[in-house]
């Protein structure tokens, strides 16, 4: 049995759709102002980020200091028989007081109530106070997970590969991509995000021996982000780069973001080369319930 199976909590919680967003986006800011990795967040963003990934606010809580004043929010995902807890976060001054495990066992006894089978969410690695309590809640890790960039920068200096071809992938083709995947994409990278994004773009490229790759992004507001990749071997490496060079050639003033690349991932090397680095990991972590 987990701390959180058996916690009493001494404050008020509130479902989060008692809130409008603006107030809810507020709350989330109060709680990350000093946070190992900033990630402050607008009404549009936070209106986007629970649409895409199907955060219910019914479920999600608001909890509530001593003078009803809010002190932390924790959202839930919900997809068929799973939960997500995402942006659990607590103000600076009102911490250790067991605002967190109050926040965890809400949600936890949410996904309870709505038969979810499994409960997912990851912590930044090195927020050992937040690893220690989903640890106390039950979680156990599963796997490293890295958050990649990569500035404006020159593409390296490298002959195209001979005998590529690489062309532009239609919404059908992309979506016929994105079918082909494994199972064990993050939540944030599942093919149901994925579909809550208004355009998604894609390449292939492909040899004259017909091995192939393709890769799929999202373009808006000079980033790339929500990059997925798949390349055949024995020919991973070199398709990659091709994709790479064609991607970063075709839109050179664009920055881009990586969510949530399993760390030990065959392609790191060559993202590597076209500028990419580690701007910091997760630490995924399941509960079955």
């Amino acid at each position: 049995m987990s701390d959180a199976d058996n916690h009493d909590c001494p404050y008020k919680l509130v479902p989060a759709s008692q809130f409008g967003t603006e107030e809810l986006a507020e709350i989330y800011n109060a709680g990350r102002r000093d946070y190992i990795v900033p990630m402050l967040t607008d009404t549009e963003s936070l209106r986007n980020y629970v649409h895409m990934y199907d955060v219910d606010l019914d479920a999600s809580v608001v909890i509530l200091d001593s003078e009803d004043r809010p002190a932390g929010i924790g959202m839930l995902g919900m997809r068929d028989n799973r939960g997500w807890i995402t942006r659990l976060g607590i103000t600076p001054e009102r911490r250790q007081g067991g605002m967190g495990m109050c926040m965890m066992q809400a949600l936890i006894t949410a996904a309870r109530k709505r038969n979810m089978r499994l409960i997912q969410l990851e912590v930044i690695e090195g927020n050992d106070a937040a690893h220690r309590l989903f640890l106390r809640c039950g979680f156990q890790e599963t796997r490293r997970l890295m958050v990649i960039r990569r500035p404006v920068a020159l593409l390296p200096d490298k002959p195209p590969v001979a005998d590529m071809t690489v062309r532009l992938l239609s919404r059908d083709e992309i979506w016929a991509c994105l079918a082909q995947r494994n199972a064990d994409e993050s939540w944030v990278n599942e093919n149901t995000s994925l579909n809550h994004i208004e355009k998604l773009e894609g390449l292939r490229a492909s040899l004259a021996s017909d091995y192939s790759g393709w890769i799929v992004f999202q373009r808006k507001n000079s980033e790339i982000s929500h990059v997925i990749w798949q390349t055949a071997a024995p020919m991973q490496e070199q398709l990659l780069e091709s994709l790479l060079h064609h991607l970063h050639g075709a839109y050179p003033d664009h920055n881009t973001k990586i969510e949530n690349v399993p760390v030990g991932e065959i392609g790191w090397v060559t993202l590597q080369q076209f500028n990419y680095f580690e701007e910091f990991r997760r630490i995924e972590m399941f509960l079955h319930l």
